[in-house]
């Protein structure tokens, strides 16, 4: 008899979750591919035609920006905000930076080969770094164009009959000048 009133009770019970149930509006699942509602719903915001993912590039772009992948997504938000940090609150300049980095490195190398040598007994063998030449040939190369372009457009700005052209520009170049000699002074004043 108590089996009969345990299962009437769980029976009861059912009967009133299903009807609760029943009353309850159904939700739409959520989910966060390219195939579920949200896409779909982004799709109709950016014309019908591309996915959220498409619009922003496709490929590692967009999946670091829609964090697909969030170790490299937080190194990235980590290194960018590490550079905000270093040039807006410290006042660092990138050649500061790039000197610290360079000291830090030559004394991790030293203490490595120096501790390594008491420890072991025999100096440790450090990897050398070597870039290619062809590098620096190349980036001299792509320099050196940009360079000449736009030289060769000051020269047909200058050699051109547009004056309008060619007084643009003499003032950008003004400008650019004064700023400059502001900087400058601002760091050497005139006595």
């Amino acid at each position: 008899m108590a089996e009969h009133s345990e299962n009437a009770a769980e029976n009861m019970m059912s009967g009133i979750m299903d009807a609760i149930a029943d009353k309850i509006p159904k939700q739409k699942s959520v989910r966060f591919d390219d195939e579920g509602s949200i896409s779909g719903q982004a799709k109709k915001l950016f014309g019908g035609h591309k996915s959220v993912h498409h619009v922003l590039g496709g490929g590692k772009s967009a999946d670091v920006l829609l964090w697909r992948n969030k170790k490299i997504s937080s190194s990235v938000l980590a290194v960018a905000t590490a550079a905000w940090v270093f040039f807006e609150w410290l006042d660092y300049h990138f050649l500061t930076i790039v000197s610290f980095v360079l000291v830090l490195g030559m004394v991790v190398q030293f203490g490595w080969s120096s501790f390594a040598g008491m420890l072991n007994g025999s100096p440790s063998n450090v990897p050398r770094l070597e870039l290619p030449e062809e590098l620096f040939a190349n980036i001299g190369v792509a320099v050196g164009a940009q360079v000449n372009k736009f030289l060769g457009s000051l020269q047909d700005v200058s050699c051109g009959r547009d004056l309008k052209q060619f007084l643009m520009v003499c003032c950008a170049l003004s400008l650019i000048n004064a700023y400059q000699m502001k900087s400058v002074l601002s760091v050497c004043p005139l006595p």
